[in-house]
């Protein structure tokens, strides 16, 4: 694994924050209010928390979980 335990852990939460915001645009409008979402935002998160996941799943160079705690141990 090139990234260490904690870079993962921040890019899921990116993931999840990207998410939430997708499901507020997708769900913020309802038919009584003649409003569309953002389409096209709504698209960009997507691909952006798609892009992101294949990022994760592609990470697989070398046998080793990392952490930044190893720098501790070194010390």
């Amino acid at each position: 694994m090139l990234h260490t335990i904690e870079e993962l852990i921040e890019r899921l939460n990116v993931m999840k924050d990207k998410a939430i915001e997708l499901h507020r645009i997708r769900n913020q409008y309802s038919e009584l209010s003649n409003k569309k979402y953002n389409r096209a935002r709504a698209q960009e998160l997507l691909d952006d928390i798609q892009m992101m996941a294949k990022l994760i799943a592609e990470d697989k160079e070398g046998t080793e979980i990392k952490t930044e705690m190893d720098e501790w141990k070194k010390q």
